[in-house]
């Protein structure tokens, strides 16, 4: 594939797609002329990948095919939470080995969709695993519950008088410290 300019990256990752925050953002990025860090975040609360994700797999594997770097979260840490989106009610927390019977079979289904010898797969056990108590608070004290609350899965609960718990609140936060540790230019996302 003939290396294509900014402009007609941008062109083909936008097929497809709902919504791209921001497009010009993505665009200078594009320009600077070398791979992105490009992240997916993918829970394994079922032993299969769930078909809104494997088309979410199908678009890092466009950015694959540009020439950037895919990294996929396998949320074995937030998988215990259970991602809030979408949810009317709070989902089941699951076990630790709930979550590692369902990331042994995620290998062989996401290399159905990306190039396995070009993907960098990251736990992110490895850094949410590790913080402290004192940690998560001064986390939390950058961000408000305010800004949480603006998210319309939760606000529709608190009108339905549907409880929120404290561990999904924590959930943004958890996938924040993602971006972050694995440095990533553009996050993937989608429901």
């Amino acid at each position: 594939m003939k290396r294509l300019s900014p402009e007609e990256q941008l062109d083909v990752l936008r097929r497809g797609t709902v919504e791209v925050i921001s497009e010009e953002d993505l665009l200078a990025k594009l320009r600077r002329d070398r791979p992105l860090r490009v992240k997916l975040g993918v829970d394994p609360s079922a032993p299969d990948i769930h078909l809104g994700i494997a088309i979410v797999l199908r678009k890092l594997r466009q950015f694959q095919d540009l020439g950037h770097q895919a990294i996929l979260v396998v949320g074995d840490f937030t998988g215990m939470i259970g991602d809030p989106s979408e949810k009317k009610k709070t989902r089941p927390m699951l076990t630790r080995e709930e979550i590692q019977r369902n990331v042994a079979t995620y290998r062989d289904q996401y290399g159905m969709i990306l190039d396995p010898q070009k993907t960098h797969v990251a736990f992110n056990s490895e850094w949410l695993g590790r913080m402290s108590f004192e940690d998560v608070i001064r986390l939390g004290a950058k961000m408000t519950v305010a800004r949480v609350l603006e998210r319309d899965d939760f606000t529709n609960r608190l009108r339905s008088g549907v409880p929120i718990f404290m561990h999904e609140l924590l959930y943004p936060l958890c996938q924040a410290m993602d971006s972050v540790n694995l440095q990533a230019d553009v996050e993937l996302g989608g429901t």
